[in-house]
């Protein structure tokens, strides 16, 4: 505990300054791409869409460059590949996949999602003179349909095959390759999204909602404790999803960041990679490798034990209880104002309380991670992952043969064989 509190006071103590220089960043960004998103929606609802997940990768950016810069204030994480931007551009490939899902698991999608709708759709209303009829790709109204679907594929298609010829390619195309893996992310968790709203509003439409919803009435109305005991079971696992799920998520986003490894993968995908053969394993390892990533990464949670974790879990819950105490009282000194003031200053305001209390939520996570690799009965470790690498246990079928020069075959072989060269 001692060395967890000497860490956590080195990070703010070094870098404090530096990681609210990056949230003000990400944030300036963002709702720049947001509206730029929602102006260009207005005209075209798929430009807009085209641009909306660079908002995403605003924040996804200054989080990265938060971990990445207290990287050197962590004694257990350091690594002595760390550092430039293969390792940002690798950090950045690597955490798109679980930041997107984190990102709209926890509404965050959403709500951009929503703001762009209402830029897009108040210009579009207006150019067409508040004729529905007229608006046609305009508006920025997102369903289910040919075009998305469309977009999600192209961009899947292109971020393989960077990946299948990233070696012959100059290094900016790397990014080009994150903006095809987070499209790709994007429209995935926005089809999912969508298809997921379109589930609950069918079930809510049907007869046996509604004879559900009759017999919690009559519960609630007829035995009390019944309807105590169902309420108080609801705010218990939501409370639970509150304290636990959000910190949990962000130490699984800090351990894809800082490139987790550890010394056994899931057996899963080690079937996954032996049976593919050829091209195809070339063309789906690099997915595989992000869900490997993943996988060690979720690992941290558990292994880190429930001392650790737990008291992790309490200092992150502390940090939030004392955010939203300060954001209460900066309020309240404030005092009241018209409803045009509110609007003017208020997301001022939450942006200057969050710039000075995010770099302690960031040194709270990165604290737990270090503490959590310094076990060495968790088996893990921290390195860059590298640009595109293969997975660790690659393993490359009879026939997966790679030509080098004339006389120089090198292949891979089951079990962590050897490269042989002939």
């Amino acid at each position: 505990m001692t060395q967890a509190l000497r860490t956590f006071g080195r990070i703010l103590a070094s870098h404090w300054i530096a990681l609210a220089a990056w949230y003000l960043g990400g944030e300036v960004l963002h709702q720049l791409f947001v509206q730029l998103a929602g102006f260009v929606g207005g005209y075209t609802t798929l430009g807009g869409l085209l641009l909306l997940p660079l908002a995403v990768a605003a924040r996804l950016v200054s989080y990265i460059a938060m971990y990445l810069t207290i990287r050197s204030s962590l004694p257990n994480s350091t690594h002595p590949e760390a550092g430039g931007y293969q390792e940002f551009l690798s950090a950045t490939l690597a955490a798109i996949l679980p930041f997107s899902a984190f990102y709209a698991a926890w509404g965050m999608l959403t709500a951009d999602q929503n703001e762009f709708f209402n830029i897009a759709s108040g210009i579009a209303l207006a150019e067409s003179g508040y004729e529905y009829d007229q608006l046609g790709d305009r508006g920025g109204i997102v369903s289910v349909g040919v075009l998305p679907v469309a977009v999600l594929v192209i961009a899947l298609v292109a971020r393989v095959l960077h990946a299948r010829f990233s070696e012959n390619l100059p290094s900016w195309t790397y990014v080009v390759a994150s903006y095809a893996e987070l499209l790709w992310t994007f429209m995935l968790f926005t089809l999912v999204g969508q298809w997921w709203a379109g589930v609950r509003e069918w079930i809510a439409e049907r007869a046996v909602s509604a004879w559900l919803q009759d017999v919690g009435d009559w519960f609630a109305g007829n035995i009390v404790p019944v309807a105590m005991l169902w309420e108080g079971s609801l705010w218990f696992f939501g409370l639970l999803a509150a304290v636990v799920l959000v910190p949990a998520g962000w130490l699984a986003v800090a351990g894809v960041i800082y490139g987790t490894t550890f010394d056994s993968t899931p057996p899963a995908l080690k079937r996954s990679r032996a049976a593919l053969k050829g091209t195809t394993a070339k063309l789906t390892r690099t997915l595989l490798r992000r869900f490997e990533d993943l996988w060690a990464a979720v690992s941290v949670i558990w292994r880190g034990g429930p001392m650790l974790i737990g008291a992790y879990v309490l200092f992150y819950a502390l940090w939030q209880l004392a955010t939203e105490a300060g954001t209460r009282g900066i309020l309240q000194l404030i005092g009241g104002h018209d409803g045009s003031f509110w609007t003017a200053y208020l997301p001022l305001i939450l942006v200057a309380v969050a710039a000075v209390s995010e770099p302690v939520g960031v040194a709270i996570v990165a604290t737990a991670y270090d503490a959590v690799i310094a076990r060495p009965e968790a088996g893990l470790d921290a390195e860059p992952s590298g640009l595109d690498a293969e997975p660790s246990d690659a393993v490359v079928a009879i026939g997966d043969v790679e030509m080098k020069g004339t006389h120089s075959i090198v292949w891979h072989q089951e079990d962590d064989e050897n490269i042989v060269r002939e």
